[in-house]
This record gives C-alpha cells, structure tokens and sequence, in this order.
C-alpha cells in the first residue's frame, strides 16, 4: 500500500478507461494506475495484462464489469486469476473480502448531499477500505471535508475534465485524481 501512495504522490492522475481501446493509451500514458469501470471476463484478462506490462497499477471497479459475480468467489477470482493490485466498489462485502486476500481496497462514494457524506463516512469507519475515491470530484469542499474526517487517502474522481479541477480537488486534500478523458492523463 505505501508503494502504491508513494507512486500516486508522485503520478496522482489516475486513468479511467470503460473498454480496450481506451485500456491501450493508458497504458502507454505516464500514469501510474489505471482504474477500469467496464469491461467484461473475456476482455478484463487483456486488460489487465496490458495494464501490468507497462508497470501501470491495475484496479476493477467490480460493479461495473459484466459477467462477473459480486460474490466472495468472484472476488477471490479477481485475486487469483486477474492478479489484481486492487478493488474498487461501491459495497463493502467486496472489499472486506479483497482486503483478506491482500488487495488494495477503495470504497466509491457518491456524495450528493449531507446525508450523503455522513452515510459515507460511517460506511468508511465500519468498512474500512485503504482508500476512498469521492464522486463527483469536481467539488473540492466535499474533497476537502472528507479529507478532514477519515484517517486513509482520498482520491477525487467523476466529471473532472479540466486540469485546473485536478489541481483543486488535490490543494483539497486529494492524493490523487481519476479522469477519464486521456488528453489529462499525462499531466
């Protein structure tokens, strides 16, 4: 885990790819991780692959791909099979089980309101994930509040399109920021 924040301190945009084509120029990007929110059990092999030929940290957001169950069993298949370095999920019996097998977790929260936020922070004491990736990542008050409240990284994400949003959600507090548009991926 302190390699992984090492290498985000150092390289703190994330790529965001959804399919193959995208998964290709982030891994040629000087990025150090790429998060992948799509994809399939027959594509997700190649693309992890890809990822991890070119040194880059691979991460599936396991309620986005198809095919793939949201069980303990799917899990340890991501663990076994895709090798990989971490999980990301909007649920916390995913990431408990990660966690056991020695991923990096990172619990997705949509923050829409005050409700919102403090349903997110007792999901993250109660979790608890290594990481948190706030959404949308455009809003560097709620960025920097949760940077407040929990003790682990926090990483902006969603609808960040512009190099002055990363700029503000990481003087928020973010350690790093996921895009999904490739002309910020090597900033």
């Amino acid at each position: 885990m302190t390699e992984f924040t090492q290498a985000l301190a150092r390289r703190p945009v994330i790529a965001s790819v959804r399919e193959e084509s995208a998964m290709a120029l982030a891994a040629e990007s000087s990025v150090a991780a790429i998060f992948i929110l799509g994809g399939s059990i027959f594509s997700l092999p190649d693309m992890i692959r890809m990822a991890h030929d070119r040194g880059k940290y691979a991460f599936l957001h396991m309620d986005l791909a198809e095919g793939l169950g949201r069980d303990d069993a799917a899990v340890e298949w991501c663990a076994r099979v895709l090798k990989l370095d971490g999980l990301i999920s909007t649920r916390p019996q995913p990431l408990r089980r990660a966690s056991e097998l020695g991923m990096i977790t990172i619990q997705r929260l949509f923050l829409m309101d005050s409700p919102s936020f403090e349903h997110g922070k007792r999901l993250l004491r109660n979790t608890p994930p290594d990481m948190a990736e706030v959404l949308p990542g455009i809003a560097p008050k709620a960025v920097r509040q949760l940077c407040a409240a929990l003790d682990k990284p926090v990483i902006a994400g969603g609808m960040i399109s512009e190099k002055s949003e990363i700029l503000d959600a990481l003087q928020a507090g973010a350690l790093a920021v996921s895009v999904s548009d490739s002309r910020l991926w090597n900033l």
